[in-house]
Formats: structure tokens, sequence, C-alpha cells
């Protein structure tokens, strides 16, 4: 059973953004209803394999009476409506958002243009790359000049020139950000009102209440993947002295390491260059030396050996592997990142696995239906079932998540973006930090806003006296250490819920809980 079994969502949306979103719902249990118009898909590619699984398909011309009174039917007995149009394209369709959260006071309604419907750029096609450059998506700091690039090719002022890149970065932020707010939506709607559905004709039952309108343009959602790098251009250098980067090694195969954690000494170690510090290699004038010699270093062993051995050290490296490369791969496989998922014109694909894992209501991955599979079915719903009506209660609560409280234990940013999330919905976040720890200073501005922080030695009896006493307060925990550190500590979940069964624990690593990469650091 899926955390959103029962809610009902109707998919116009085309391209990423918009199927994504759904697809996220539709994993974790909604039933989704992708509307395409009669030639199918907007963009025909292999990826609405994965975009559209799990959902049924009905084919419908919005330009048709007949049709767009079907959809209109459809849509009165849904819970959430998305769509990824230019603004102003729903509503000369008369399926805009007003109209229809009027219409229907239980609807949930979800926008995601490529520019805000208050932005002047609103009618501009933004595709990704036009999202990415208008967010000023481009290298801040120099890193076109690679270690081991010839700089007479690659000159600094490379650094100031735009970069694209194939991930469709606007789209994927947007869908996920336009999820955790339908999530949001449907938490306010269940807490501030109750739906009522198979309600006759004849029933008096009325509402003065409208839908809720949600907007997530593309283009805002770009700063939420820049976060603390949007507000500061300035790039910051490793405090290790090792460098963060891509190197070549012996068989031409690319590494990518990270040199920025505690576990740099162990590395050097076994790479036998411990001796380096001593010969000053570290000091500011001698950068360029230093690189050469990491240069050299890296082209001894083959990009494979170099990623077992800093695994090893506990730092952090991966092979530059190829898509291909990494959907076959051993531990994509056996962490479930990727699943193999039959598909009626494709076969059996690889298809990323579920973005979030529920312990009570785990979700799950289906196969997409053929176009226009479902209409007859879908039809003869319409013909048999009216429009859901809202009952609201007095009093109502101004945002999501007010009364909820959550520690945060995170560090760096994924884990603490979660947090901010948290409280930006109104949750009261209590920010656990550690008094030796001194990296998030970095990213304090942009992931540590809303909250209130406390420093805390969870490795001390006084420390752990203290966050006891604050989890019998709490709802939500969230913590993004490597598997098994806060079993270590005695403050995993099956720990906490020992005191506290209903709490919330969720848990965020680089490569997930399960796998031979589980206990791996990364970034």
């Amino acid at each position: 059973m899926g955390a959103l079994n029962g809610i009902r969502v109707i998919d116009f949306g085309q391209y990423i953004a918009g199927p994504m979103t759904g697809m996220l719902l539709a994993d974790q249990g909604a039933e989704v209803i992708k509307v395409d118009p009669p030639s199918g898909p907007m963009w025909d590619t292999p990826g609405n394999a994965t975009w559209n699984r799990g959902k049924r398909s009905i084919l419908l011309d919005l330009k048709s009476t007949n049709d767009l009174e079907t959809a209109r039917a459809l849509i009165a007995t849904a819970d959430v409506v998305i769509e990824n149009f230019r603004p102003g394209v729903m509503d000369r369709l008369g399926l805009g958002s007003t109209e229809i959260t009027t219409a229907h006071p239980h609807l949930l309604y979800a926008s995601l243009p490529g520019f805000a419907s208050d932005d002047p750029r609103r009618d501009m096609p933004a595709w990704e790359g036009v999202v990415g450059a208008s967010t000023a998506t481009f290298n801040r700091g120099g890193h076109s000049q690679q270690i081991g690039l010839n700089t007479e090719l690659h000159p600094i002022e490379d650094s100031l020139r735009p970069i694209y890149t194939a991930v469709p970065i606007p789209s994927t932020y947007a869908a996920f950000q336009a999820a955790t707010a339908i999530g949001m939506a449907l938490v306010v709607r269940e807490r501030d009102g109750q739906i009522v559905s198979n309600l006759t004709s004849s029933n008096d039952t009325q509402s003065t209440a409208e839908g809720q309108s949600i907007e997530i343009p593309l283009f805002d959602s770009m700063f939420g993947a820049l976060g603390y790098r949007g507000q500061n251009p300035i790039s910051m250098r490793d405090l290790s002295g090792l460098r963060t980067t891509q190197y070549v090694c012996s068989d031409d195969r690319w590494i990518q390491f990270h040199a920025g954690n505690q576990n740099v000494p162990e590395f050097m170690k076994l790479a036998g260059i411990s001796h380096w510090p001593q010969e000053g290699l570290f000091e500011e004038d001698r950068r360029e030396e230093l690189d050469k010699r990491f240069i050299s270093l890296f082209k001894t062993r083959t990009a494979q050996e170099w990623e077992e051995l800093i695994a090893e050290a506990g730092s952090e490296a991966t092979v530059c592997r190829t898509s291909k490369e990494w959907l076959d791969h051993p531990h994509a496989r056996a962490s479930k990142a990727i699943v193999d998922v039959s598909d009626h014109e494709l076969g059996l694909t690889s298809q990323p696995g579920l973005n979030v894992r529920m312990s009570m209501t785990p979700g799950e991955i289906k196969s997409r239906h053929a176009l226009d599979a479902d209409r007859k079915a879908l039809l003869e719903e319409i013909e048999h079932s009216s429009d859901r009506l809202l009952t609201t209660e007095n009093q109502k609560l101004p945002r999501a998540l007010e009364g909820v409280r959550v520690l945060d234990l995170c560090i760096i940013l994924a884990g603490p973006t979660t947090g901010r999330t948290l409280a930006e919905y109104g949750a009261d976040v209590i920010k656990i930090d550690a008094p030796y720890r001194s990296d998030s200073v970095i990213f304090f501005t942009d992931v540590s806003r809303g909250k209130r922080s406390i420093l805390l030695d969870l490795k001390s009896t006084e420390g752990l006296e203290i966050f006891w006493q604050l989890v019998d307060s709490v709802d939500v925990i969230v913590e993004n250490y490597r598997a098994g550190v806060t079993d270590r500590l005695g403050i995993g979940y099956e720990d906490v819920r020992k005191r506290k069964q209903e709490i919330i624990y969720a848990s965020l690593n680089s490569y997930g809980h399960e796998g031979p990469w589980a206990n791996r650091p990364g970034h």
C-alpha cells in the first residue's frame, strides 16, 4: 500500500516536469490518469516509459467540445490536477486554476510553467537551456580548467562562458518541489476539511471554499538547485589542501575525487604520499607543483583501483561512468536505485527505483499503460460518479506544518535542505550541530534559514541527555549520516522508536541503505 492510496490525479503534463510530478505521486500509490492529445505525447521519447509509469491513459482533444467536457468530468472526480503549460494556456481552454478550483473546492491544482504567471517572460518557451541561462547557471569558479586539461585550449576566460548539461535540472527540481507541495496541500486539506464523495445531485451539502492553487515555475525551482552557490559567487578552496576534481588514470578512465572530509590522512597513507605535507607542497605558492604531482599520482593506478583504495580509506571518489555502465552496476541493482520494468512498447526497461522508500507505506513501481487503453473504463466511471465536495471546519491553521516539531541532525546540504523545506511549510525545526564541526558554516545561510539552533555533542553523555529530552517533544527526526552511524550512537530509528512509537524518522545518505556502497561516504 502506498502513502497516497485513494488520491486521484489528472495529469495534463507534457515533456518532463509535469509527467515526472505525476510519476512521483503514482509511485507512492496515487491513481494517476494521464491525458494526452490524440496524436500522443508532445515529446515522443523512451523516457515516457518512466515518466508515465503506473498511470492510466486517455487521449483527449481539449479543443473539441465533447472531449473538453470529458476532461471537466474527470477533474470533478479527482483530488489533484497537474499541468505544465505556459501561463494562460489552460485558461483559454476553460481549464485554468481559478475557474477549476472555484468550481471544485476539494481540488489541488498544480501548475509548473517555465516562468511564473506574474513574470514578464511568462510567454517565453522555457526549455531547459533557456531556464539555465536565465538563472545564471554558469561556471563561477574556473572549474572548466580541470586538472589535466590543456590550459592553452581552456583559458581562464572559459570559466565565464555559460555551460549547459543534458541533465534536465530545472524540470527535475520543479517536479520534486511540486510533489512536495502537493503532499503539503493534501495535509492541509485533510486537517482543515473533509472530502465527501459519491454525492447525488439532490444533496444539499454546499461549500463556499476554493481549492488550492499551487504554482512551481521552473525558473524559481532552479534556485533551489543552485543553493548556496547562487548566494556566493566566489568559489571556496578546499580546506584540506587537496583538490576536488577529476583525474585521468592509467587506463585512460577518469575518476571524480572529493578531498574534503576527515579521512584525508588515511587516503594519503594508502596512496603513499604521507610525506607530501612535510615537503611543503600544500603551501599556496606551490599549488601548480601540487597539481602536477596529483596528475602523475592518479596515472599510477586504474580508475577502478583508485575507487577501491579511496573507499578503503573512507574518503570519497567514484569512476566517471557512462549512464549505461551505471544502469548495470552491482550497487545500482542491489540498492534498487535501478530496477527493471516491463513496458508494453519497449519490453524490459531499466528505470530509476522508488525515490522515497517508506517502511509502512512502501509504494510500488508499475509499468505505463498503452495510449488510450483506459478510455472505456474511465468514461464508465465518470458516468457512475459525481463531484467530490469539501466540508470545512471553522478553525483553520495558516500553514501546512503548523504545530509540527522537527529535530534536524543533518550536515552539509541534502539533509539540512530537508529540514529547511519543512520549516518553509511552517514546522518548528531545531537544528542540532556538533560543536567541533566547522564545515556547516559554509552552507549555513542557505540550508539553515528558518530553524532554531543548538550545539550538542552527541558522543557525550550530557549531549545525549539533552537529545532525548528534545525527542520527547518532536514529531519528526531527520538525519543524513552514513548507514549505521546513528545506530552506533544509540539514536537510530529503532532506538528512538522504543522511546517514541509514533516518531517519523527520515534517513538520507549518498548511496542508499542497501547494496555494497551503503556505508560509503559521498557528496
